[in-house]
């Protein structure tokens, strides 16, 4: 145990990390550039969803019910979870905790990855309709956050137009936004493509996954620490939740995944959806929906539980 968790610690993963953490404490004129990240994240995300759906082929929808769920389930379960500490426990207002638990009730296709990259180093099972569930769980939450708080600004007689708040743009954000799409895409792709074809594509949306994920691991260790220092007038103590949530997450997601019977490596990475927090598809649609909230809190504290699980 002590050495898989010391191989864990010095992957090449977790130490691109700590350099973009470490570029950032120096000053270092370190940069990645946006057409270049923009890229990387479409391949990532691609190569996550053709590996779900081909593996998808082998699976019935009869198997993946429960599962899918508890996924729901869990995913509103995190959100009223989330949103009973940050507003109760840590007194935020009720507009920046239902943003906060938008991000929380969702999930992390980053973490994700780090997660099913951990189980692939030290060869342990879970089932291959994993990548689905990260779909299931990334939507819900956020639509019902953001129900919600229209709900509380009516109570409260001050909702304003906006028709980026409508339903239905939510709904969009939520279920087609880039990060989604590409997911979605990425599973069609491997679920209906021919066998030749996909070894043909296999170099770049197969035996790059690592090189470029290390990459992106740099870039979000640099973005973690940016967004942290900004956040001058903000206590430390403040986002305790931040380190609690994913805990209280992780187990419930594990607990249930042993629960509704599935694999070692599958209640892992359920624990890991259901511990880790959104910041590539809710900011984007709480940005839109819930303009009062504080990005700060919600996007910081969602880096800061990334960080933690990490």
């Amino acid at each position: 145990m002590i050495e898989i968790a010391y191989s864990n610690l010095l992957s090449p993963m977790i130490l691109f990390f700590l350099i973009g953490i470490i570029a950032v404490i120096v000053n270092s004129d370190l940069k990645v550039p946006n057409a270049f990240y923009s890229g990387y994240t479409m391949i990532i995300l691609f190569t996550i969803g053709i590996k779900g759906g081909v593996e998808l082929r082998h699976v019935s929808l009869v198997e993946m019910i429960p599962t899918i769920i508890a996924a729901v389930i869990l995913s509103i379960l995190m959100l009223y979870i989330t949103f009973l500490f940050v507003h109760k426990l840590f007194a935020y207002s009720v507009v920046d905790s239902w943003a906060v638990s938008a991000h929380y009730g969702s999930v992390s296709a980053v973490t994700f990855i780090a997660g099913m990259a951990f189980l692939d180093k030290i060869d342990v099972f879970y089932e291959a309709y994993m990548s689905a569930i990260l779909v299931i769980m990334e939507g819900p939450a956020i639509i019902l956050a953001i129900i919600m708080y229209k709900l509380y600004l009516q109570k409260q007689g001050t909702e304003q137009q906006n028709p980026n708040a409508s339903i239905g743009h939510v709904v969009k954000e939520a279920f087609f936004g880039k990060s989604i799409f590409l997911l979605l895409g990425g599973i069609f792709i491997g679920f209906v493509a021919h066998e030749d074809g996909l070894l043909l594509i296999r170099p770049l949306f197969g035996d790059l996954f690592y090189g470029i994920l290390c990459i992106f691991l740099l870039h979000m260790g640099m973005i973690a620490t940016q967004s942290i220092q900004q956040m001058k007038n903000i206590k430390l103590i403040s986002f305790l939740f931040a380190f609690l949530v994913p805990i209280i997450g992780g187990t419930i997601g594990i607990l249930t995944g042993q629960m509704i019977g599935l694999s070692l490596g599958g209640s892992f990475i359920l624990a890991v959806l259901t511990g880790s927090a959104s910041y590539i598809a809710a900011p984007a649609a709480i940005d839109q929906a819930i303009p009062e909230a504080n990005s700060g809190i919600y996007l910081g504290s969602a880096l800061v539980s990334h960080c933690h699980l990490i």
